[in-house]
């Protein structure tokens, strides 16, 4: 097997597990087949391959697959990643055993480059990111609090620390859905100052430290839709846009959730078709941003009005 291709094969059976992780019960092998375009016995190979690796992967009624136990993230974590003494250990039997080898050198820094998770384009694979899934997952199902450290809020332009009960996450759209309890004075205070549903980038925390407090408001625990753009909110309206390759780029290496409304058309064209917060944000800031490229609106006349409206605000438009 070639490097290409034993590349290829790891890059999709990653990708199929976490399609699995990220939509339980939501793809049968024919549509995993489709979605990855390969054959259906090579999903059906993928998916022995992870229960081999000691997942269990099991399909409901209509024979869509999800993983049976709840620390998929865990097992993931532990069969991708090296400790650092697993890593010296490694690279010692390198340079004893091949010292005269010319790709002794290759190897080790290969090693040392094993896990680039954004040359994979999963890089919520990282270890230090999978800790903190770990961590959330664990509290969700023993209904206990935790706290997110040195969370970095653009709202606030602030670094602090929240106190909250986790009820959702989803890491490929690098969200963490909450139940924030704010605490007066200090942290040991027990005195409830305020309390709110929330919405937190995974990405932004520094790490998460597990608590014994269990929940207390799980009646408030809802969920929100979250659009391509990471706008958590249920009110969404239906976008339909038609946009060439330069665009296309952009969209998707801006916001790869994108990539899921978005269908190839042929000819360099591309369709992106989804539901998108009402107030367009994200999307408004990436259609003015490629103003230069080839962007086609065809729904919904309230976003035309919108651009319109958001351009004359920003001084460049005038009334004739």
């Amino acid at each position: 097997m070639g490097k290409e291709t034993e590349y290829g094969t790891k890059l999709r059976l990653l990708r199929v597990m976490m399609a699995i992780l990220e939509r339980p019960n939501g793809y049968t092998k024919r549509e995993l087949a489709e979605r990855y375009n390969t054959s259906l016995d090579t999903i059906k190979k993928d998916i022995e391959a992870l229960r081999n690796a000691g997942f269990d992967v099991v399909h409901d009624s209509k024979y869509r697959y999800h993983f049976e136990k709840n620390d998929p993230h865990r097992k993931l974590k532990e069969l991708l990643h090296f400790t650092e003494e697993d890593q010296l250990l490694l690279e010692e039997a390198i340079d004893r055993f091949m010292p005269k080898f010319k790709r002794a050198e290759q190897l080790k820094q290969k090693l040392r480059s094993l896990y680039d998770y954004k040359k994979l384009g999963i890089s919520y694979l990282r270890k230090t990111y999978l800790d903190k899934i770990d961590s959330i997952d664990k509290a969700k199902d023993e209904k206990k609090r935790i706290w997110l450290i040195g969370y970095h809020s653009s709202n606030s332009g602030s670094v602090s620390d929240r106190l909250v009960e986790p009820f959702h996450s989803d890491p490929s759209a690098d969200m963490l859905h909450a139940y924030e309890i704010r605490k007066k004075n200090s942290l040991n205070s027990d005195e409830v100052e305020s309390r709110k549903l929330t919405h937190y980038r995974i990405s932004r925390l520094k790490k998460v430290e597990l608590t014994e407090e269990p929940w207390e408001y799980e009646t408030h625990h809802v969920v929100y839709a979250t659009d391509p753009f990471r706008i958590v909110e249920n009110k969404q309206v239906l976008v339909h846009l038609k946009i060439r390759v330069g665009a296309y780029n952009e969209l998707i290496e801006r916001f790869p959730l994108a990539k899921r409304c978005i269908d190839d058309l042929g000819d360099g064209t591309y369709d992106f078709y989804g539901m998108v917060n009402h107030k367009f944000y994200g999307l408004t800031n990436f259609i003015l941003g490629n103003y230069h490229s080839k962007i086609e609106i065809i729904e919904p006349e309230s976003l035309v009005i919108h651009l319109r409206e958001t351009v004359k605000n920003m001084g460049f438009w005038e009334e004739k």
